[in-house]
């Protein structure tokens, strides 16, 4: 056995022992598995992973994609660790109007200076919700005085980035005026420095890169397959199943109409982009798989109508209807940029998966691959301008992860395995989809920070 069967075999053990890992951590919750990480031995570990996936690296050159993934992923893992090493601690600030507060540094010189001047919520005229909440404050350099004091205005993800700080709307609290009788309101204000971010968007950056470009190389060398090519059919027995591929073709259509239209009117109702829940996530997988149908037979001669359509009209569309349908206003952590990106990354590449291991559209296994690489890059991302940082060690999030982590592992294996052993990899990481989607409703039981999905 050469070097480099054995680096692979030793790569995927790693990445299966980091999926079956992510999948225990998910478990316990990310109050627990957050408390587990902070220890040194963890912190040591993920520096260890770190160093290996620079030692992956040095063996890849040659190879750019992969290169830029293995270099990706180092950077991220060293990022997280530099900075749970050597940087600050978060810190908290409470305040209502008019009152100061230290930012950084010890307690008697902060590094910042915050003064709250008004603390306002916006809510939503039909239902009374919170649809956003804001501190307007001056913010600068700590002094003695005011004078240098800029006003800023802090809201959920809108944080205030100043003198490597990130201060973020976390929360408020209501009380009343024991003497007016009027509400009292007070913000807290989270405060972060994380030395190791710079580090963690080039790995980002460099894992979006790479995991496009390994797409992109594997479907212009992998042959499609021609439908022109295949063997002929006899025209006596190949009346009646056109008859019947006829009859499920409208079928097929007409679901298709349907999800765009539900898709369409909850649009109209909200106001915006129907992916907020389990029920407008499936239905968004439902109205998506018919394009794939299309391009599949016209792109590739793959003729995938009678799994689409299974699994469209039989898993998709049953499934969602059990699920809660009922029109919510977004809470102030989606209304972001990164809301429909971040969704829609997960939507299409989960569908690509899925399909893969019913054997529909194998080609595109590493498109799927690269959108679970760039919804995962997002939502850390968003994670980041929403929560404060970049992983939060949830439930949701771990799940992902464990996901990406088992697709790596197939994708380092690819040119050893069977066919048959394919198939098998496939199946467990549709099964990981499949687990990945069902925890948004689970974690509703663990600790975490997808619980409103």
């Amino acid at each position: 056995m050469n070097g480099r069967a054995i680096s692979t075999r030793v790569a995927v053990a790693v990445l299966l022992v980091g999926a079956a890992a992510s999948v225990a951590f998910a478990c316990c919750g990310a109050e627990k598995s957050l408390d587990f990480m902070k220890y040194y031995a963890a912190i040591g570990t993920v520096g260890a992973l770190a160093a290996m996936c620079l030692v992956a690296a040095a063996f890849t050159w040659r190879r750019p994609a992969v290169l830029a993934l293995h270099l990706g992923l180092a950077l991220v893992l060293g990022g997280w660790t530099y900075n749970e090493l050597a940087g600050p601690k978060d810190g908290w600030v409470r305040l209502r109007a008019g009152q100061y507060g230290g930012v950084g540094g010890v307690e008697a010189k902060p590094q910042l200076l915050l003064r709250l001047e008004e603390f306002k919520i916006d809510r939503w005229p039909d239902t009374g919700t919170v649809r956003q909440y804001t501190s307007r404050v001056k913010a600068g350099p700590y002094a003695d005085t005011d004078d240098g004091l800029e006003e800023r205005e802090i809201s959920v993800n809108h944080p205030l980035v100043m003198g490597g700080w990130w201060i973020y709307q976390s929360s408020f609290e209501e009380l009343q005026n024991p003497h007016t009788g009027e509400p009292l309101y007070f913000t807290i204000l989270q405060c972060v420095k994380d030395v190791g971010l710079p580090f963690v968007f080039l790995g980002g950056a460099l894992l979006i890169l790479g995991a496009l470009w390994y797409a992109f190389q594997n479907l212009r060398t992998s042959k499609p397959r021609n439908l022109e090519t295949s063997k002929p059919r006899n025209p006596e027995t190949s009346k009646p199943r056109n008859f019947e591929t006829s009859k499920l073709r409208i079928l097929y259509s007409l679901v298709f109409l349907g999800a765009i239209a539900m898709l369409v009117h909850r649009t109209l109702a909200t106001g915006h982009p129907p992916m907020q829940n389990m029920y407008e996530f499936l239905m968004c997988m439902a109205a998506f798989i018919p394009m794939l149908t299309f391009v599949s037979a016209k792109v590739d001669g793959e003729d995938t109508l009678l799994v689409d359509a299974l699994l469209t009209t039989v898993v998709l569309m049953p499934v969602a209807f059990f699920m809660d349908g009922s029109v919510k206003r977004l809470m102030p952590a989606l209304q972001s940029p990164f809301f429909v990106p971040h969704v829609g990354a997960y939507v299409v590449g989960y569908v690509l998966l899925v399909r893969a291991a019913l054997g529909a559209g194998r080609r595109l296994v590493p498109a799927g691959f690269f959108l679970l690489t760039l919804g995962l890059v997002l939502g850390a991302a968003w994670g980041k301008v929403c929560w404060g940082h970049w992983w939060q060690f949830d439930p949701k999030e771990m799940w992902s992860l464990a996901t990406w982590l088992l697709y790596s592992a197939y994708f380092h294996l690819a040119a050893r395995l069977s066919p048959r052993a394919k198939k098998v990899f496939l199946v467990a990481g549709a099964v990981m989809v499949v687990l990945t989607l069902t925890w948004i409703n689970l974690s509703r039981i663990f600790s975490g920070m997808h619980s409103y999905a």
